[in-house]
C-alpha cells in the first residue's frame, strides 16, 4: 500500500489510474486539513487543554512523512546533554515494534531491557549507539515520559512529536529534508506534508537537513520558502556526515569512510527516505550498482533476502550496505550473499551553529531547572 501510495503522489503512477487515483487523493487532502486545523485550534484557543508533563520536554519532529533525520538530531542533542553532565530521556512513539505494552521502558543507559524488535528500530538503534540515555516508547508521551522520570532522566528528547498537541513542551525543532521539494508539497494523502506549510510558525527552531545533497540555487529557494513560511524562527543547516562503516558481525571495528570509495555496493534500507541514504553513499565515492527499498519501519522477515538475491542476480555488488536503523533488526542472512556492512552517521550542524548551541543551551537550563524560555 505505501508503495502504490507513494508512486502515485510522486507520478510515477500513469495513465488513466494513475490520474484518476490522484485526483480521489486530492479530494480528500481538504478534510484532512480541515480536521488538523481544527484540532490544533482548540488547543491553541484552550477549549481542550495541555497536559503538563513530569519532565521539561524538548520535541524533534517535522512537517512531512518519511526520514528527515529527526532520530540522529534527537542523538545528538542527547549526546551533547550527556556531555554537559545532564540526563537525557529519548521518547519514541515505537512504531512497529513487537512489544504489547502500551509504554514501555527500553533502556535506563546501559543496553536494551528488552528484545530489539519489542523495542522497534529507533529505540534498538538509540540504545545501542548513545549510552547513558534513557528510553521509553508508548503512544500516550506523558506516560512514557513518567517512566523516563522514574529511571532518573532530568529532561525529555520527543522523537517525531510535532503534531503531538495535547502536551506542553519548551522546544518544538521541526526538521525539513533539503532533497524534498517543499515548493511542490501537497496536504497528505495527496501529498507529504502532515500540515500545511503556514504551521511551521507553531514551531521555535527550523533545522534543513541533507543540505550537501542538493545544489546551492536549490538550497537558497528552501531557505526563501522556509523565511517566508516562519520569518521568525532560527534556521540552521546541517548534513548527515559518515563517520565510517562496520561489517555487521564485527560491530566495534570502524572502517574509514573512504574505504569504499570506487566499490560496488547495493543499498538496502527501510527508511522514510532511501533516496537521501544512497545519496550519502554516492558522495563518499562508492558506486550505487543495485537498490533495495523496504517500507519506513519495515519488520524484516527471513523471506526478504529473496527479493535481495533477485537483484543481486541482474547487478554486481561487492557488499551490501544498510542502515544503522536496519541493521539492528536483520534477519540472518543466507549463505552466498555478498558481506553486510552498517554506515555510521551523525548530523553536523553547517550553518548558524550559535543558534543550535542556544537551542542545547536552553534544554540544560530546563534540565538544571534555571530559568527558561517561556512554553507554548
Amino acid at each position: 500500500m505505501e508503495r502504490w501510495w507513494r508512486s502515485t503522489v510522486s507520478g510515477e503512477a500513469r495513465g488513466a489510474a494513475g490520474a484518476l487515483a490522484r485526483a480521489a487523493l486530492s479530494a480528500l487532502s481538504l478534510p484532512y486539513s480541515l480536521v488538523m486545523r481544527g484540532n490544533l485550534a482548540l488547543y491553541q484557543s484552550g477549549l481542550r487543554s495541555r497536559t503538563q508533563p513530569a519532565l521539561p520536554v524538548a520535541s524533534v519532529g517535522n512537517i512531512t512523512l518519511g526520514g528527515t533525520g529527526k532520530t540522529t538530531a534527537t542523538r545528538r542533542i542527547a549526546r551533547e546533554l550527556l556531555a554537559r553532565g545532564i540526563r537525557p530521556g529519548v521518547v519514541l512513539r515505537g512504531h512497529m515494534r513487537s512489544g504489547q505494552q502500551p509504554q514501555e521502558l527500553i533502556s535506563r543507559g546501559d543496553g536494551l531491557l528488552v528484545e530489539a524488535a519489542q523495542a522497534g528500530d529507533e529505540a534498538a538503534m538509540l540504545a545501542a549507539t548513545c549510552p547513558g540515555a534513557s528510553i521509553a516508547v508508548g503512544k500516550r508521551r506523558e506516560r512514557v515520559i513518567e517512566l523516563l522520570e522514574d529511571a532518573g532522566a532530568q529532561v525529555a528528547l520527543l522523537d517525531d512529536g510535532f503534531q503531538y498537541f495535547r502536551m506542553k513542551r519548551l522546544i518544538d525543532l521541526v526538521l525539513v529534508d533539503a532533497t524534498f521539494d517543499l515548493a511542490a508539497a501537497r496536504v497528505f494523502p495527496r501529498g507529504y506534508l502532515r500540515e500545511p506549510l503556514d504551521h511551521l510558525r507553531r514551531a521555535t527552531h527550523l533545522l534543513v537537513t541533507h543540505s550537501n545533497l542538493v545544489a546551492d540555487s536549490h538550497l537558497r529557494r528552501l531557505q526563501s520558502l522556509l523565511h517566508d513560511a516562519a520569518p521568525d524562527l532560527p534556521l540552521m543547516l546541517s548534513r548527515h556526515a559518515a563517520t565510517g562503516f562496520y561489517w555487521l558481525d564485527k560491530p566495534q571495528e570502524l572502517i574509514a569512510p573512504g574505504e569504499f570509495r570506487g566499490r560496488d555496493l547495493l543499498a538496502m534500507s527501510a527508511v522514510g527516505n532511501p533516496a537521501s541514504f544512497e545519496g550519502l553513499l554516492l558522495q563518499l565515492g562508492a558506486n550505487v550498482t543495485a537498490r533495495c527499498a523496504f517500507p519506513d519501519h519495515h519488520a524484516y522477515a527471513p523471506s526478504d533476502w529473496d527479493e535481495v538475491e533477485a537483484i543481486l542476480r541482474l547487478r554486481d555488488a561487492e557488499a551490501i550496505v544498510v542502515t544503522e536503523k536496519d541493521a539492528v533488526k536483520l534477519p540472518p542472512a543466507p549463505e552466498g550473499l555478498p558481506p553486510i556492512a552498517a554506515v555510521a552517521v551523525e548530523l553536523e550542524i553547517t550553518a548558524h551553529k550559535e543558534s543550535w548551541d542556544d537551542l542545547v543551551g536552553s534544554i540544560e537550563r530546563a534540565a538544571r531547572q534555571e530559568p527558561a524560555p517561556s512554553e507554548f
